[in-house]
């Protein structure tokens, strides 16, 4: 005999209504009835439940039914494949979590995208003149297209105190007497950067900063930034 027929004759022997049998398992009376007219299949948890409840063995509840033991047999394996597939995305969301956390200030394409970090504003002397194509002086007699390097190794300063990060971004060259800049940056990744006069920046900052560019020599900080909170 189906499941669906069991529930029903089981539970007319009891004198219990579909209202009834669902207020004992906290579900509708339709919900019932869709049981008992083959519609759907209560769950696995549902089944031991009515089993206690009606004080049959499952063995006799599902043995005739092989489309309800073909359903149980899906259940548990989705259950299985749904765990390991839970497991994974935790321990997915967890190496990211962490690989975000330790791999800051490393790669500007990480720091852009890291929703841990959040967007600094600081102040930067600029060298009153750059070069250009892989270190050229300007040429004002070529007829070709000149392009300026990038600022490399500039140090943001981003607090009163003088903390702040060295960062690498293209500006070309500054106007006459605004070789300052300031920056909008996410770690190493400069979103923006704006050509500003000394006397832009506030006192508070220009107290900590150099007035005229100053290049550090020996030093590699493009694989360790300097960075204060």
């Amino acid at each position: 005999m189906e499941i669906g027929k069991q529930i029903k004759e089981y539970r007319m022997h009891t004198k219990m209504t579909q209202k009834e049998l669902g207020e004992i398992l906290n579900v509708s009376d339709k919900t019932i009835s869709s049981w008992e007219n083959g519609r759907t299949y209560p769950d696995i948890s549902l089944i031991v439940q009515l089993s206690d409840l009606f004080n049959i063995s499952l063995d006799t509840f599902l043995r005739e039914d092989k489309k309800m033991i073909k359903k149980i047999d899906k259940d548990l394996k989705f259950k299985k494949v749904y765990k390991y597939l839970l497991i994974g995305g935790i321990l997915i969301v967890g190496g990211l979590m962490l690989f975000l956390n330790v791999y800051q200030y490393k790669n500007q394409w990480v720091d852009r995208f890291n929703p841990f970090m959040k967007m600094e504003i600081g102040y930067a002397t600029l060298p009153e003149t750059v070069t250009y194509d892989g270190g050229k002086q300007y040429d004002e007699n070529s007829k070709k297209s000149q392009v300026p390097d990038p600022y490399t190794d500039i140090f943001v300063t981003e607090t009163p105190f003088g903390g702040g990060t060295r960062l690498s971004f293209v500006g070309g060259q500054s106007p006459e007497g605004k070789n300052y800049a300031i920056v909008q940056h996410k770690g190493l990744y400069v979103k923006k950067m704006s050509f500003i006069s000394w006397n832009a920046i506030p006192e508070i900052y220009r107290n900590a900063m150099q007035k005229e560019y100053l290049k550090v020599p020996d030093a590699d900080y493009s694989k360790i930034p300097v960075h204060s909170d």
